[in-house]
């Protein structure tokens, strides 16, 4: 059998140089201050980026051109839809106060939060400001322009 194909044996009292090295990182980052640290960092970044995505699907019809974004616990105040030549921008506003109190309403945590998500939505032809309807239905806001495309049937 090939002696350079074996795993080293190890010998006690003999360790190798980089298992003592990784036994302290594993205790650097498993004490207490800064695994909450980082803890934290992960809770900011989820917190952050989780919700910045505005989701949409688009669907085309013979009479209209269809665009849905789903938007999950978003009230009407909180949307801003404009219309810009050929672009829609769509703007969800997010300003929350979270207040924690105790027994006596005493508030010992005051947190503010303030999100602002943006999407722009190229529109695929011309279109006034007087064609394009949205409604908010369920969580989602549909935006319905009219079929600008000529179809043709070929036979």
């Amino acid at each position: 059998m090939n002696d350079h194909l074996q795993p080293p044996m190890r010998k006690k009292g003999n360790e190798e140089p980089l298992q003592r090295l990784w036994e302290m990182v594993d205790q650097f980052f498993d004490e207490r201050p800064l695994k909450k640290m980082f803890e934290t960092l992960d809770e900011y970044f989820h917190e952050t980026f989780s919700r910045s995505y505005i989701p949409i699907n688009i669907h085309e019809t013979a009479t209209e051109y269809v665009i849905t974004a789903h938007l999950p616990n978003v009230n009407r105040h909180q949307v801003q839809l404009e219309f810009d030549d050929s672009m829609l921008h769509l703007t969800i506003q997010n300003n929350e106060v979270i207040e924690s109190t105790d027994e006596q309403n005493n508030v010992y945590k005051k947190r503010r939060m303030y999100q602002n998500m943006t999407r722009t939505i190229p529109l695929p032809y011309p279109v006034t400001e007087k064609e394009i309807k949205a409604s908010l239905e369920n969580n989602e806001l549909i935006i319905r322009l009219p079929q600008k495309k000529k179809f043709i049937n070929i036979d």
